[in-house]
């Protein structure tokens, strides 16, 4: 199971702190809401292209710790 494209789809009515998901599609077919778009880390779409979701799961955590730590 394999991201093929990921895009960042509005959410209707959603809070501003949550306006945004990534949406990956799947080599299976499938569509698979990853996570929402977080204001101050910058992780383009087309950098979990070719990763498991769990791999970009895990990419989103580490970019998340970097900016915390002050290390963008």
């Amino acid at each position: 199971m394999v991201i093929e494209s990921v895009e960042l789809v509005a959410l209707p009515n959603a809070p501003v702190w949550q306006e945004k998901i990534y949406r990956a599609h799947l080599d299976t077919g499938e569509d698979v809401d990853l996570f929402q778009q977080h204001w101050d880390v910058k992780l383009p779409p087309e950098s979990l292209v070719g990763l498991t979701p769990e791999e970009a799961m895990r990419k989103r955590t580490e970019k998340m710790l970097a900016a915390a730590a002050g290390h963008h």
